[in-house]
């Protein structure tokens, strides 16, 4: 039993250095990990001549990529996948799905770039907006500086009319006066 136990570590240190790239992939598909099952699948397809000729594979590879909320998401690149999938396989199951999944990515990467389109437009209005609001608060202070000013103007105006009127009174008086004095 003891010689047993000891074997097994040996044991899955062999099985585990005998898993091939797609069953990497395929292990971190099935868990979830979109992203390293892409990586591992791309590697498969550079390195393994029978993972080229294996539509399940490129299919799985095409989903990895266009596993909305992941960050292997890109459905550009799942949909040249599975359009490839589809020309190199066309008679296969795979290739059927393919076909049924390629509206659909194709509809999702025309939305993500509506949306891209959108989000920048967003960020120009919101640029423009922040320019305006600049251009309000300097507006608003001249308009409160020429306010202030147009005070002072009419104030000056006031006191000069009043320093007017003062002077015509002065000279009224001294005409008056140099009407009594005359003859």
């Amino acid at each position: 039993m003891r010689l047993e136990l000891r074997c097994l570590p040996a044991l899955a240190l062999a099985l585990a250095s005998c898993a091939t790239v797609p069953s990497v992939a395929d292990r971190e598909f099935r868990s979830g990990d979109y992203a390293a099952a892409a990586a591992a699948y791309e590697e498969a397809l550079r390195t393994d001549p029978k993972a080229r000729d294996n539509p399940a594979l490129g299919l799985r590879l095409g989903l990895s990529y266009a596993r909305p909320g992941t960050p292997a998401h890109d459905p550009v690149r799942a949909a040249a996948v599975l359009r490839d999938l589809e020309t190199r396989f066309p008679k296969t199951p795979e290739a059927r799905q393919a076909a049924l999944l390629l509206p659909q990515i194709d509809y999702e990467a025309d939305l993500e770039g509506a949306a891209a389109v959108t989000a920048a437009r967003i960020a120009e209005l919101q640029q423009a907006l922040a320019r305006s609001q600049r251009e309000t608060r300097a507006l608003d202070a001249a308009v409160k500086t020429e306010t202030e000013q147009v005070q002072r103007l009419k104030a000056l105006l006031a006191e000069r009319e009043a320093q007017l009127r003062r002077v015509r009174d002065e000279l009224e008086q001294l005409k008056r006066i140099d009407l009594e004095r005359a003859p």
